[in-house]
């Protein structure tokens, strides 16, 4: 089978999931909830994605889309065994972890608007170059309630990007054109990995409040793992950080581990 004609299988399968997906909006009903991860690269969505994951597969169903077809490396589909073992359905392109450098959709995201019930996640590459890829799905979500999308900016002023509100605002707003969907909350997910600590959550702190007083969008929650985040919550109450600009402390397990040598040796 020549390239075309797999691209053209492809399309034909999409046709068909989005023709089904279309057929079961009209006569069932959708009681899932949308939670679509945006943000620069590096900002820790992939992580962000794969905790929320598992912690939602533990209170029910819930599917995770890898929507990321710029970054073969950092992506959620690398940690499918700890999807499955969560119980989590794991959509993501069709050559994802296959050494193929062909970065495509898979037609079967088309069924994550079908009705349902849980929670759908959506974990999408970087900057507004990896948004691109949620424009042709405007009419599903737009179908979407909009108190059951929530579309989460993830924060990380460790990156260039979004060194600071200004640059994050910016990069927010070309996320926003490209992606055609508006951010609902803010996450700051402030790290510097393993050498993440206390300096750089107060920092997220304190580029979110700003981005938050200056585009109206309320921050979602700030994430980090559970020691961590702990102080933090201490240092923000011995201090008096606004509970505002806080949000919902959100602790996380760091799931997608990294061993260059490994990497150089063996690839994916």
């Amino acid at each position: 089978m020549t390239f075309s004609e797999k691209n053209d299988k492809i399309k034909a399968k999409s046709d068909n999931n989005k023709h089904l997906s279309d057929n079961l909006s009209k006569g069932g009903v959708n009681l899932r909830k949308y939670w679509v991860l945006v943000g620069n690269f590096g900002s820790g969505k992939s992580e962000l994605a794969l905790n929320m994951a598992v912690n939602f597969a533990g209170q029910g169903s819930c599917t995770l889309v890898d929507l990321d077809v710029v970054n073969p490396y950092f992506r959620t589909s690398e940690r499918g065994d700890v999807l499955d073992k969560a119980g989590v359905e794991l959509i993501s392109p069709p050559y994802a972890l296959k050494k193929i450098e062909i970065m495509s959709i898979s037609p079967r995201v088309y069924a994550a608007f079908a009705p349902g019930e849980g929670n759908v996640i959506f974990d999408v590459g970087g900057d507004n170059i990896g948004a691109v890829a949620l424009g042709q799905y405007k009419g599903h979500f737009d179908a979407v309630p909009p108190e059951e999308l929530n579309v989460l900016l993830v924060v990380n002023p460790m990156r260039p990007l979004a060194a600071d509100a200004t640059l994050t605002k910016s990069l927010m707003r070309k996320i926003e054109a490209v992606s055609r969907l508006s951010v609902t909350g803010l996450v700051n997910n402030s790290n510097l990995a393993g050498q993440t600590g206390l300096e750089h959550l107060l920092r997220g702190y304190e580029v979110v409040r700003e981005l938050s007083q200056m585009t109206g969008v309320p921050v979602w929650g700030t994430c980090a793992e559970a020691e961590l985040l702990a102080e933090f919550e201490r240092h923000a109450e011995e201090n008096g950080l606004e509970r505002e600009y806080i949000g919902r402390a959100y602790p996380i397990e760091i799931m997608m581990h990294r061993s260059w040598d490994k990497f150089l040796k063996e690839g994916l």
